[in-house]
């Protein structure tokens, strides 16, 4: 009788071991688990916050380095960090700014072992995307006085938030018997308002610095040339197709203009030049002023008394991008929209190292308007609006990154 009741008691203590081992694995796996998840969540924002500040190149790297610092290494004790940028699975496939990052182990186990599991797969997964922001209008110069200029009566109305990046004592500067209102003014520099102008809210001065907000928009990929006519609507009604325009798009003589949906207009030098009378309409079209050998780069300019009517397209990775120019072209020449123009654009004009003017009564109206330039001067109307219900994925001014997965 007592060799049976140790025999029990062995066989059942044999049990409990077995199962004590089993909860100090598990217990163990769900730390390792935690602490991974706690990785792959840092990773995921890091690459998204990286694609804000510097667009996609470095992504990868950015999230792997976040995930290091937080005790996974890929390629280290058997740890792999797998980045997709837009995620490969989910809800945020179709998101430029999605980062989806997966981490995982083959975690060596104790007790567990011994009945023939030596290691277990752990894997943590998390997706980040950049939150909508708040914003509208961007001034990006670091330094210039006056960087963001309204003066001479002029009445912009705003109805989301400005920022201004420079560091100036004057970055901010209305002047005039001017109007100005906004959601928020956010100045890195310093303001200045005088002449009886008005400004609403008052601007928050020494607020800090946002970076361009469009620079995880890829450019486009710039072809050879498909139309070297630089005057294609000279007193005519015409259709223009999307394509690599070399020299540019001049459009006089009271000339009637359809760009052509949907597409990318590529302005490989001599820029967009709309003179007065012209009527031009275009609808889900995007221009990218570039440069090139032989090919020599100029603004766009909308003269007194065109008509234009222009919509960004609303899918795809040039959603709400109306105007796009290089980001390698550094110029002192400015984009301008000169007094007597009619203009409805819905969508982003996106100038981020060259000057925008607004100037002589012009009324630039939409459902939704986006200014990111390094500098801009308002002397005439502006309404921008914030209705980005035509876009799915709302306003491609984006805000801090956020976890969705």
């Amino acid at each position: 009788m007592r060799g049976f009741v140790l025999i029990t008691m062995l066989c059942c203590l044999v049990v409990l071991v077995a199962f004590l081992g089993l909860a100090v694995d598990s217990g163990y796996l769900e730390l390792v688990k935690t602490r991974m998840q706690t990785a792959a969540d840092a990773a995921a924002l890091g690459g998204a916050e990286d694609i804000k500040a510097n667009g996609a190149t470095n992504v990868v790297t950015a999230a792997q380095t976040d995930a290091s610092l937080n005790g996974f290494t890929d390629g280290s004790h058997g740890v792999t960090v797998t980045v997709h940028s837009p995620p490969s699975g989910g809800y945020s496939t179709g998101d430029s700014t999605g980062v989806e990052v997966v981490v995982a182990q083959q975690v060596p186990t104790y007790f567990m072992s011994i009945i023939g599991s030596p290691s277990v797969n752990v894997q943590a997964r998390a997706v980040a995307r950049l939150g909508s922001g708040t914003t509208c209008l961007h001034i990006l110069d670091s330094a210039a006085a006056s960087a963001f200029s309204a003066s001479g009566g002029a009445n912009v109305q705003i109805s989301c938030g400005v920022q201004v990046e420079s560091s100036s004592a004057s970055a901010f500067a209305v002047s005039g018997g001017t109007t100005v209102t906004a959601s928020t003014i956010a100045v890195y520099g310093g303001s200045s308002v005088t002449g009886g102008s008005t400004v609403k809210p008052t601007p928050i001065t020494g607020a800090a610095r946002q970076g361009d907000p469009l620079a995880y928009i890829p450019a486009p990929a710039v072809g050879g040339c498909d139309f070297t006519d630089t005057n294609l609507g000279n007193g005519r009604t015409v259709t223009l197709p999307p394509g690599v325009y070399c020299n540019g798009i001049t459009l006089t003589n009271g000339a009637n203009v359809t760009f052509s949906p949907p597409g990318t207009y590529i302005l490989k030098g001599g820029g967009l030049d709309v003179g007065g009378g012209v009527h031009v309409s275009g609808s889900a079209v995007t221009f990218y002023n570039t440069a090139a050998s032989g090919y020599t780069y100029k603004p766009f300019n909308f003269h007194n008394g065109a008509v234009v009517s222009m919509t960004a397209p609303t899918t795809g990775p040039m959603a709400g991008i109306l105007m796009f120019q290089d980001r390698s072209i550094v110029s002192s020449l400015v984009n301008s929209f000169l007094g007597g123009t009619s203009i409805t654009l819905v969508g982003a004009l996106y100038f981020p190292t060259t000057p925008l003017s607004y100037s002589g009564g012009t009324n630039i109206t939409g459902t939704y308007s986006i200014i990111v330039a390094k500098t801009a001067v308002f002397s005439g109307g502006c309404v921008m609006n914030n209705d980005y219900s035509s876009l799915p994925g709302g306003s491609p001014i984006r805000g801090g990154a956020i976890l969705s997965e």
